[in-house]
């Protein structure tokens, strides 16, 4: 397949359950090597150690994907300090507030909904800004509110330059703010 991702585009990728989309996205992530050919990421292939915050997940399996013995600030804070950055604890409020959630940032990911668990991980890519953020179904588990919310703020990376791969099975609502969606089947993008 080829695929071009754009810095400041969201790319959406949808088709049925086991087309091959989730491998797609840690392919994309650097999580997991193709089968044949190459992926380049502004020059570098995923075969390399990419800079750390180059290229952020977002994973199916939100309460999986945060570190249960970290407390919420911790968890949120690794990706920017990757970088070089820091985070204050206001900035984290917010970054948790843009996402609908109002939490302790000493809680530990363990006492969170499947629903809170996501957005935490949405959040913590977002104060990441990637030049890539790869998000395998990022709204799954969340309500129709919370997901309008998500898909803006989404949107609003986009805008400030950052490439967006999104998988999901919901074509109606990434034809709402994808740029680009993409069909999956059997491995092969149509």
């Amino acid at each position: 397949m080829s695929l071009a991702l754009r810095p400041g585009e969201i790319v959406g990728i949808v088709g049925r359950s086991g087309s091959g989309k989730s491998t797609l996205a840690r392919i994309l992530a650097g999580l997991e090597a193709p089968d044949s050919g190459t992926v380049t990421l502004q020059g570098q292939t995923t075969r390399r150690r990419l800079r750390p915050g180059y290229v952020m997940p977002v994973f199916q399996d939100p309460v999986a994907s945060l570190d249960r013995r970290w407390p919420l600030w911790r968890t949120l804070a690794e990706p920017v300090r990757a970088r070089g950055g820091t985070l204050t604890r206001a900035a984290a409020e917010r970054a948790l507030a843009d996402v609908g959630l109002h939490l302790d940032l000493d809680r530990r990911p363990g006492s969170l909904s499947v629903g809170q668990a996501q957005r935490v991980a949405i959040a913590r890519a977002l104060l990441a800004e990637p030049a890539l953020l790869v998000a395998d179904e990022p709204t799954a588990s969340l309500d129709v509110a919370t997901t309008a919310a998500v898909t803006d703020r989404l949107r609003t990376l986009a805008d400030r330059g950052t490439a967006i791969l999104i998988v999901s099975h919901d074509r109606a609502r990434l034809g709402g703010y994808a740029d680009h969606v993409r069909t999956m089947a059997a491995g092969r993008l149509t």
